[in-house]
């Protein structure tokens, strides 16, 4: 009788380890053809492989059936395309090394980045209207009332100048209503979020990784298909979280954003928190000016 592996040995731990290491870098791979020749049901075109030349169909093609009739659907959906599991599961464990290998070519083996965005966005919007119950109505009536505590006027005694510490207060409330409107997207829709929060680190990222070990002449037009398939990643660990109520998975989802970028450019993890930690400098700081400005103007079409 077979003996379950022993977790709780260090030497298979790290045989575990390598294997998965090695797993993470290995490419995917093609099966190879058939030596079996088909007929094409639709041209009559007789070929060896799993798609007719000509025509273009499937050699899998034949009567219908329940499942496949299920598959089709689901097919609809990307869910039944065995690229979108293997996208997933390497987005999971492998996302940069997946994401390299897509622009490197092997597209066919993965799910497009862009319609599996918006087929998690759809799920993740499904996900907080139909399955997340949310917060209970004293909870919400809690917080209702910490907002209403929270007063957005400053006092007036003693000011030399009250109308400009009230035009002041203005431009700030319209500020931190940006503020709010963000976190409440990510709390409704994290894949638009995560997208919103990429494209806004773009710029400074994409400086200091657009020479990498990896992927020496990176273009910009690769990097957003790098940063779509890193809001799939996120996307994919938020759900995740929200469906099993795991607010461990929707941390894990903050730092697979930095495990990606790593595994993607080959930089050392020092390199690469350091560069993180750049981009977020300059990204909080354009943002805070953004939202400043933004306020400012909005306070100047409202006057």
């Amino acid at each position: 009788m077979n003996k379950l592996p022993n977790i709780t040995d260090k030497h298979q731990r790290t045989v575990w380890l390598r294997a998965f290491h090695i797993w993470q870098h290995r490419p995917h791979k093609v099966a190879p053809l058939s030596e079996v020749i088909h007929e094409c049901a639709s041209c009559h075109t007789r070929y060896q492989g799993n798609y007719c030349p000509r025509c273009g169909q499937s050699s899998a093609i034949g009567r219908f059936s329940f499942k496949k009739a299920f598959l089709l659907f689901l097919d609809v959906w990307g869910v039944g395309n065995r690229s979108m599991f293997r996208s997933i599961r390497d987005l999971m464990f492998r996302p940069g090394f997946m994401i390299r290998d897509y622009l490197s070519g092997m597209q066919s083996a993965y799910f497009p980045p862009f319609k599996m965005f918006f087929l998690l966005t759809a799920l993740s919007l499904l996900v907080q209207t139909g399955f997340d119950l949310g917060l209970h109505e004293e909870e919400k009536q809690e917080v209702e009332q910490v907002k209403h505590n929270y007063t957005d006027e400053i006092p007036m005694d003693n000011v030399e100048n009250p109308e400009a510490v009230e035009q002041v207060s203005k431009i700030f409330k319209i500020s931190r209503n940006f503020g709010y409107a963000m976190n409440s997207l990510r709390e409704k829709n994290p894949a638009i979020f995560a997208l919103v929060t990429l494209v806004l680190f773009s710029l400074p990222l994409y400086y200091f990784i657009r020479h990498s070990p990896t992927i020496p002449n990176l273009r910009f037009s690769e990097f957003i298909v790098a940063l779509i398939y890193t809001a799939n990643m996120y996307s994919i660990f938020t759900i995740a979280g929200s469906l099993l109520n795991s607010e461990l998975l929707k941390l894990l989802a903050v730092l697979m954003i930095f495990v990606t970028f790593k595994q993607l450019t080959g930089y050392t993890k020092r390199r690469m928190l350091g560069y993180v930690i750049l981009t977020i400098i300059i990204s909080a700081a354009s943002l805070s000016l953004l939202a400043f400005g933004g306020g400012s103007i909005a306070y100047l079409f409202t006057k």
